[in-house]
């Protein structure tokens, strides 16, 4: 079964691939080209890594068997306070962006680990939680930056390569070594897949559930960074969207809804496969109303796929572990024991 699995994650990486490749290749011929053009490249780089780190946030709290809809909100308040609060200094303010969504993640993970309540509702509520403090902070109107080095997070060059291209580089490299290489990274993975079997090898599943949402949190706040950078500006408008896509794209590079699936390399490729999509319906006047029901009618689709898929392809279940019959609780805690 395992050999399955594998074999399946392989062949959807390449159907991926074949996408993308695909979708490049019909935009440039209903373009004439235009969308391969280097200026049009460098620019849809450039949006790609900006949006990266929402989505490696989606899959992070997928792959630990939850759900992140705050995402967005903190994305567009951790933009908002960067350029807010440069008064006190590009640094700080930068970093205090980034430590509010390590804070909402934080929150986000105790109400699902300690309270016991359902992810999905968590973070629906403080999706509207982040809104309404965005909204009072604002004025519902936008702030312009003061610090002309701001620019350059997301909006700068390094060699001809655009910074937040960079930045995302080494973000996924961390996180593929934290994944793959460390023991906590793989326990990650196990609680996602199956939080009771998780448990009964010694597996403290509420700690990393807590860990997957701040990571998730803290990713969130870096895009609203480089998003506020590029535009040199923090608004209310941004990120109304980003839960849909950011869930579409982590499930097209092979995250699920299920948990215990995903990686760093499959979340990228999810994002620029959408990234192209935008990009050449943006190039062939196709609105933007009918663009986000694109994205919806292929979220629908993948997640139909991701069902059908985690119906093949078994997890482990505690009927196949040689320990005393367990009832579990909500929350993942496993209690009652039987002889």
């Amino acid at each position: 079964m395992a050999r399955l699995a594998w074999a399946r994650s392989h062949l959807r990486l390449r159907a991926n691939v074949v996408l993308l490749l695909s979708l490049l290749a019909l935009f440039a011929v209903l373009t004439g080209g235009s969308t391969l053009s280097s200026e049009n490249l460098h620019n849809l780089t450039q949006q790609i890594a900006i949006t990266a780190p929402v989505v490696l946030a989606q899959m992070i709290a997928l792959l630990i068997g939850g759900m992140d809809l705050s995402v967005g909100a903190v994305l567009a308040m951790s933009g908002v306070l960067a350029v807010g609060l440069q008064p006190l200094g590009l640094w700080p303010a930068v970093i205090v962006a980034v430590l509010f969504g390590t804070l909402i993640g934080a929150v986000n993970g105790l109400l699902v680990t300690r309270a016991g309540v359902n992810a999905f509702i968590v973070t629906l509520g403080t999706m509207y939680l982040v809104t309404g403090a965005l909204l009072t902070y604002t004025h519902q109107q936008p702030i312009a930056g003061t610090i002309p080095a701001f620019t350059e997070f997301g909006g700068g060059d390094i060699l001809f390569v655009p910074t937040p291209v960079l930045i995302v580089l080494v973000i996924s490299a961390v996180l593929h070594g934290f994944l793959v290489y460390t023991r906590t990274g793989r326990n990650l993975y196990a609680v996602g897949g199956n939080a009771d079997a998780a448990f009964v090898t010694g597996i403290a599943v509420q700690n990393h559930k807590l860990l997957g949402f701040i990571i998730a949190g803290t990713l969130s706040g870096i895009a609203g960074v480089l998003l506020a950078s590029s535009l040199n500006s923090g608004s209310v408008q941004v990120g109304a969207n980003a839960s849909l896509t950011s869930i579409a794209a982590a499930i097209i590079g092979g995250a699920s809804m299920f948990g215990g699936r995903g990686g760093i390399g499959g979340a990228l490729i999810g994002v620029i496969v959408l990234g192209v999509l935008a990009n050449g319906m943006n190039a062939v006047g196709v609105s933007t109303y009918y663009q986000i029901g694109v994205t919806a009618v292929i979220l629908i689709a993948v997640v139909v796929l991701d069902a059908v898929n985690s119906r093949v392809v078994s997890r482990p279940s505690l009927s196949n572990i040689s320990r005393p019959s367990l009832r579990r609780r909500s929350n993942g805690v496993l209690v009652n024991r039987t002889p």
